[in-house]
């Protein structure tokens, strides 16, 4: 409810028929008003002057010039509301659509040689290539552990790559969690361990079907990130549901193998 609205609301008891009838054309024709003044108004309106005057007196307004700024106030309100609406909407359609994507291609994944190799691997490493993407690696970390897996969250350096390479046993995995997968100097350097040391699995989590690194990698899992309608960044919400896939997934693998084990 509006400023003006609610003073309509409160005061409704002082205006008279004729009142009311002015009262409601300007709160429906709010944007056309605001520009008018009152003898344009009045003239619109078929009342007189003093008769507009005593409305917003009535209102607790001390004139008509205060009317205009409320009625100003409101009309901003109103559009700056429809803005809110088309934005949240273009996101939000954005965001159900590339769930849908993502609730698809997930479905269409043969996990059980991940998971295999998830469970048999002695170490495993988490590197990520920005701060958003380290957040998502620390997210990771937490919810393997919650399936009694450890791993180790590695800083964003290539120099720390450079240190799995040199100590990483055989079976052990290596998470990349990207954005697009095209960094040339860690791809390179992943590149490097392909040639001394085969030792890796590698797992890259990016935001491109179709880049360098997913080339590179044992398993590749695609996260669709979704623009925000008023700038340019994205959203990576995503890329924690497609985590929580990825360990419910996991858990229910793990139970069956279990119940299977158990027979």
């Amino acid at each position: 409810m509006s400023k003006l609205e609610y003073l309509v609301y409160q005061n409704s008891s002082k205006l008279n028929d004729s009142e009311i009838r002015v009262i409601q054309f300007i709160l429906s024709n709010a944007k056309e008003c605001k520009g008018l003044s009152l003898t344009e108004l009045a003239r619109k309106l078929y009342v007189s002057r003093s008769a507009i005057f005593r409305l917003c007196k009535h209102l607790g307004l001390s004139g008509y010039g205060e009317l205009k700024f409320i009625l100003n106030e409101m009309v901003q309100e109103q559009e700056q509301s429809e803005k809110n609406k088309i934005l949240t909407n273009n996101f939000g359609s954005d965001l159900i659509k590339e769930t849908e994507n993502l609730v698809k291609n997930f479905q269409s994944l043969n996990l059980d040689p991940f998971f295999t190799d998830l469970s048999k691997a002695e170490h495993k490493y988490i590197y990520s290539t920005g701060w958003i993407q380290q957040m998502l690696s620390d997210y990771l970390s937490h919810e393997l552990l919650l399936f009694g897996i450890s791993s180790i969250v590695l800083p964003a350096a290539v120099s720390e790559l450079e240190m799995v390479g040199k100590i990483a046993e055989k079976g052990d995995m290596l998470f990349i969690i990207s954005y697009t997968g095209n960094n040339k100097e860690i791809n390179d350097e992943l590149g490097k361990f392909e040639m001394v040391n085969n030792k890796l699995r590698f797992v890259s989590f990016t935001d491109l079907k179709q880049n360098k690194l997913a080339s590179l990698s044992d398993y590749n899992f695609y996260y669709p990130t979704v623009k925000f309608s008023s700038s340019n960044d994205v959203s990576f919400i995503l890329a924690y549901t497609l985590v929580d896939f990825i360990i419910n997934k996991f858990g229910i693998w793990q139970k069956e193998k279990s119940d299977k084990n158990g027979k």
